[in-house]
């Protein structure tokens, strides 16, 4: 269900199994259900819910420093009991705790949307309503100011709900930390996570390294915790930073095609740089060998393309680096993704290749309706690539079959007897008639 962005309905089925009186996402929360927020995390993440996605991400780093400050408790004990070897083990386990995939997960997550909400940092209620209102005849006007002040009331009654929701999960904090009179009275406090303050930080990239540290140093055997690196610090015009990652990463997979993107754009950055400090540019000029060969970012881009043109995952990427570089060669870069065969992509291939579409990556891109209807021809059960119409009647065909195969159980249950009950009146009969 999460992974179908069917949050809410998941919650619905964990709270049949969850504390009564607390609320579900509270009660797994505490008990460090990390699998369930982590998939809760994605999920917010494809439906562009950006705050509600940080705050499940922030949730499992917690559950991770937890732990860790956790095992103090055990120190006197084994202390007393001599158990060495095994408090040996789990301080070791300590120094790698973040390599877990879970937290890998939400790392990975809590980067790519930090990132994204650099991109395209999201509006203040201040600037929402700052709309061009000088056109607008007065009929117009008057709607809008109350959807504006309806829409402020909703927020309101919103934010008083959450407020009300943390009261319980704050005493519970009070209180645990009023239980441990050994414990640090310096400790620092734990901000709370609100989704809206969280969707809207102040340095994007900097909360972003703060995710991204611990997989340099645990994770760094998968590429991705590179490519994360690269895209970090190319935002923040890191040269020497940029070609490490880019270095590392193609130790791991030099083939990779996210890693072919990150080197053309950081040859075309460097191509255009001109104020390189003198030392600075030494360092490139000898790390950059083996990256660049000598090519231009055109001709490095056009020789990946023709070395991998049966996959569409790197005929994808040297598709949109085409568009970047070579804006009047969009129409061909967006033929070499749409015209790509069919049989030979699979749906998730499928589904990267319409979202880079429709996210924009090639401009306004005319062929977005034609490519989903060519994929949901291919795909005719995925969801992504069907209209709204077709989403709701599918979800009214699944209630009335759910409810209707409730109603048919029901009257088997009351018309016919159960197999259980079948047997239990055969064997009556027989005694009655041993019995005669």
């Amino acid at each position: 269900m999460l992974r179908a962005n069917m949050v809410n309905e998941a919650e619905e089925v964990c709270g049949k199994f969850t504390r009564e009186g607390v609320l579900p996402m509270e009660n797994l929360n505490e008990m460090q259900c990390m699998w369930f927020q982590t998939e809760c995390a994605l999920a917010y993440q494809r439906l562009e819910k950006w705050g509600d996605a940080l705050k499940k991400c922030h949730e499992v780093d917690r559950h991770f420093s937890e732990i860790i400050e956790d095992q103090f408790d055990f120190h006197t004990y084994c202390m007393r009991k001599m158990t060495l070897r095994a408090y040996v083990g789990l301080l070791r386990l300590e120094d790698v705790l973040r390599r877990h995939p879970f937290y890998f997960k939400a790392a990975k997550c809590a980067v790519e949307v930090y990132i994204r909400l650099y991109d395209k940092p999201l509006k203040t209620e201040q600037q929402i309503e700052e709309i061009d209102t000088e056109n607008l005849p007065p009929s117009e006007l008057k709607k809008l100011r109350n959807k504006q002040r309806k829409a402020r009331k909703k927020a309101e009654l919103e934010s008083a709900q959450a407020a009300q929701a943390q009261v319980k999960k704050e005493h519970r904090n009070k209180s645990r930390q009023q239980q441990n009179a050994d414990g640090d009275p310096e400790a620092p406090q734990l901000d709370e996570l609100i989704p809206d303050k969280l969707a809207r930080p102040e340095d994007p990239l900097e909360k972003a390294i703060e995710f991204l540290k611990p997989l340099q140093s645990l994770a760094k055997d998968c590429i991705e915790t590179h490519l994360l690196a690269f895209e970090i610090y190319y935002r923040k015009n890191k040269l020497l930073l940029m070609l490490q990652s880019l270095k590392r990463a193609q130790r791991i997979d030099a083939n990779d095609p996210a890693l072919h993107s990150a080197v053309v754009r950081f040859r075309d950055v460097l191509s255009k740089a001109d104020d390189i400090h003198p030392n600075v540019k030494t360092v490139l000029d000898k790390g950059t060998d083996c990256l660049f060969r000598g090519k231009t970012a055109i001709e490095l881009n056009n020789m990946f393309l023709n070395d991998n043109s049966s996959s569409i995952r790197h005929v994808l990427e040297a598709a949109k680096i085409m568009c970047q570089l070579e804006p009047e060669k969009r129409e061909a870069a967006i033929n070499l993704v749409t015209g790509f065969d069919m049989q030979q992509i699979t749906l998730e291939e499928c589904t990267r290749v319409f979202n880079s579409l429709n996210n924009g990556d090639f401009g306004d891109a005319d062929c977005v309706a034609e490519y989903k209807k060519k994929c949901s021809r291919q795909f005719p059960y995925a969801f992504i690539f069907k209209n709204i119409q077709t989403l709701s009647y599918l979800q009214s065909l699944a209630e009335n079959h759910m409810e209707s195969s409730v109603i048919q159980s029901h009257e088997c249950s009351q018309t016919s007897p159960t197999p259980m009950a079948q047997a239990a009146t055969q064997q009556h009969e027989q005694s009655t008639s041993e019995l005669k």
